[in-house]
């Protein structure tokens, strides 16, 4: 059921995205969606679990009209930034046995779980039984000690979120593990370890981050209280948390596209390598010309050199 469920949402997901090839398919998409009734637009806000008292807010959103969603959304908007490392702590018995443990090795330690800004509101991070996964900022918070805190890497330049944004997307799917290693984990991932070799992609080495055999969250509580080249940006970035708190639903409404966008891109590269295969096998059994097998292949190398993004378990056509 669940690959029945994510084939209908990818192929939703590859539709939207054939509308929005030029900006005359993209603008005739939203005035379909401008022109249906209240009724159906209040139907799609509550498959999409928007609650009873949001409904008339989504209407709003969808017809570009003044809502207190989207003027909010404005203020609060850059108050993340791509590479912003959010630390916290459970509230469970194992969160708090974990800060506990490593108390041995830093007193200060308050974290037992660390997460990045993919792009603005959502993030990436490791989690046990569900491994690298896009989550909101009030999910990541949802339940946890106040104590929570977000740090940022001073002068961190445009070149470098962009390296840390791929390097996000790079590691989706990774399932989780905790094994001993100095460098950047190929097939699997834990929370600060993600954390490390994202920001490994960057190549700035005058951060801090230590290559320790298991690196943990306290390592970054470290950076936090005593390294200068990282600013605590806790209480700049507190009114955006308050504001996702306060519409949980209508944030997911807002990221859909974009997490979906990189399932659908996630999907089409693992497509195009069953089709590399399919294509090599069929010429070993003569079924294609050995010229026809070169031409396709040609084809889906200049599909992946023009793509944005490549994937840890997908190689690409060599």
């Amino acid at each position: 059921m669940k690959n029945l469920k994510d084939m209908a949402r990818n192929i939703a997901a590859a539709e939207i995205f054939s509308h929005m090839a030029s900006k005359e398919k993209s603008q005739k998409l939203y005035d379909e969606l401008k022109s249906q009734p209240d009724e159906m637009l209040d139907f799609m806000a509550k498959f999409s679990g928007i609650p009873e008292h949001h409904l008339s807010i989504h209407r709003a959103m969808v017809k570009g009209e003044d809502n207190p969603f989207t003027d909010g959304l404005k203020k609060v908007d850059g108050l993340f930034k791509t590479g912003d490392i959010i630390l916290m702590k459970g509230k469970t018995e194992n969160a708090e046995k974990l800060v506990r443990l490593q108390r041995k090795l830093y007193s200060n330690t308050r974290s037992s779980h660390v997460a990045i800004v993919h792009a603005d509101f959502i993030c990436i991070d490791a989690m046990p039984g569900i491994g690298v996964t896009n989550r909101l900022v009030h999910e990541i918070l949802s339940d946890v000690e106040d104590n929570w805190r977000v740090i940022r890497p001073r002068n961190l330049d445009e070149h470098a979120r962009q390296l840390i944004t791929r390097a996000c997307v790079f590691y989706l799917a990774q399932p989780y593990k905790i094994l001993p290693s100095t460098k950047s984990a190929k097939t699997y991932s834990y929370c600060s370890e993600l954390a490390r070799k994202v920001y490994d992609n960057t190549g700035i080495s005058t951060l801090g981050i230590p290559n320790n055999k298991i690196i943990k969250p306290s390592d970054f509580d470290k950076l936090a209280d005593l390294q200068s080249q990282w600013v605590d940006v806790t209480e700049e970035i507190r009114p955006a948390v308050d504001f996702f708190r306060t519409y949980p639903e209508l944030m997911k409404v807002a990221s859909k596209l974009f997490v979906d966008g990189l399932k659908l891109n996630r999907q089409r590269f693992k497509e195009r390598t069953e089709s590399l295969k399919d294509i090599r096998l069929a010429a070993k059994a003569g079924k294609i010309s050995r010229e026809k097998m070169l031409e396709l292949i040609k084809i889906i190398k200049e599909i992946e050199n023009n793509m944005n993004h490549t994937f840890w378990d997908v190689s690409r056509p060599a």
